[in-house]
């Protein structure tokens, strides 16, 4: 094994489905010779499996929006406070009296109350005026 052959195991290690011509290219030599070295590889048992990373909470999430009326006096703790939560993906301070708008992104509908009743509404100077279940994403 020499250092075209380390290249081409990092090459690999970085994305098992490579093409045997884009790893030519980075390690500068044809996709006949890069061909050959991964079967010596495969036949000598430096490659033992090719596998794939995935995420295994991949199932749909429930999103919803939910706008806030703050007391503008405690903004920043308000703010301070809704940050930490870590099922709130966005917020956004909207002009005039329109107060805070929010995502949310929970496993499952049944978690909802809880956060708006054990997080969100625990929080001071907070009051929740709306809350829209996301049924789709068209954009």
């Amino acid at each position: 094994m020499d250092s075209i052959d380390l290249k081409i195991l990092e090459e690999l290690k970085a994305d098992g489905r490579k093409s045997f011509n884009d790893i030519a290219t980075v390690v500068g030599k044809t996709e006949a010779t890069v061909r050959r070295r991964v079967r010596n590889l495969e036949d000598d048992g430096v490659i033992k499996k090719y596998t794939i990373e995935y995420n295994i909470d991949s199932k749909p999430k429930t999103r919803a929006t939910v706008k806030i009326e703050p007391d503008f006096k405690e903004i920043k703790g308000i703010l301070k406070e809704l940050i930490k939560i870590e099922e709130i993906t966005d917020i956004w301070r909207l002009s005039g009296d329109c107060g805070l708008f929010i995502k949310v992104e929970i496993p499952s509908i049944e978690q909802f109350n809880p956060l708006i009743e054990e997080k969100i509404s625990q929080i001071g100077g907070v009051k929740i005026m709306e809350t829209c279940f996301i049924t789709d994403i068209i954009k």
